[in-house]
């Protein structure tokens, strides 16, 4: 009976460790991701696009105040994420939070897909089952 209890037990334990892995993986992933929202943004602010809403100088009050908090948001999300820390983890929340409420408050101002909305949601739900699991896995053993 302790052999097969043993077996059980290393089992959950790289299931646990697979789990872990994903996590981390999934976070880095979404670091880069990102990443990538960042170099957006900053080609936006400063111009590399041709339009109005694509030069900080010339977009207006509220384009200015949610780009320059999301100037600061994603580089520090980003990095937060790829550490895998639980700051990261928070700073993430804010940052999808802030540009979510963004987005449905000024839908004719910050033109961005709704799109954005329903991948922060998957992502979000997607983190909260893995961490989940993690959670269930270590309240077993």
């Amino acid at each position: 009976m302790t052999v097969e209890m043993a077996d059980t037990r290393n089992n959950q334990s790289k299931f646990w460790r697979l789990l872990n892995f994903l996590l981390n993986s999934y976070l880095r992933l979404l670091a880069v991701i990102f990443f990538a929202g960042t170099l957006y943004t900053w080609l936006a602010t400063v111009g590399f696009w041709e339009g109005a809403n694509f030069r900080f100088d010339t977009m207006s009050v509220e384009l200015k105040i949610y780009s320059a908090v999301m100037l600061v948001m994603l580089p520090v999300t980003s990095v937060g994420l790829w550490t895998t820390l639980a700051w990261g983890r928070v700073i993430w929340l804010f940052a999808i939070t802030f540009q979510s409420v963004s987005i449905l408050r000024f839908p004719d101002i910050i033109i961005q897909s709704r799109w954005v909305l329903l991948f922060h949601a998957v992502c979000l739900v997607s983190y909260l089952i893995l961490q989940g699991m993690l959670y269930v896995i270590d309240k077993k053993e």
